[in-house]
């Protein structure tokens, strides 16, 4: 199961999404990325309340994220994600130090966890 709550002003929209972001509830997800990239020029996706994931999510996110480049909108994380969800990024790879090659404005959301990372062990 999942939770999300999403709020929106101006032209920003920010997802708090929690519960379980696994293969089940991937259609759920995309959709509801989809119509907020439609819908905002910034995508802010909250993952504190994150209690299971799988590769799945990733790749979802990894995906929304390079919509948002080719839409020329802005799609950030915010929070402290959970440890659930650090640790399967950490473990399927998706840690970088440098965002691919469609990461055009340089924003690459692994990048940008692992240097959060790096700096918390630091």
């Amino acid at each position: 199961m999942i939770d999300i709550k999403a709020e929106e002003s101006d032209n920003n929209t920010t997802l708090s999404i929690g519960g379980e972001l696994t293969v089940q509830n991937a259609s759920a997800l995309q959709g509801i990325f989809i119509r907020s990239l439609e819908s905002s020029s910034n995508l802010t996706i909250n993952l504190e309340g994150v209690t299971d994931i799988d590769l799945s999510f990733l790749q979802l996110l990894c995906s929304a994220h390079r919509t948002s480049t080719d839409l020329k909108k802005n799609l950030t994380l915010s929070g402290a994600c959970s440890e659930v969800f650090r640790d399967v990024v950490r473990s399927a790879g998706f840690l970088r130090r440098t965002g691919c090659a469609n990461d055009r404005n340089k924003k690459c959301i692994w990048a940008e966890m692992n240097k959060a990372t790096e700096k918390e062990t630091n």
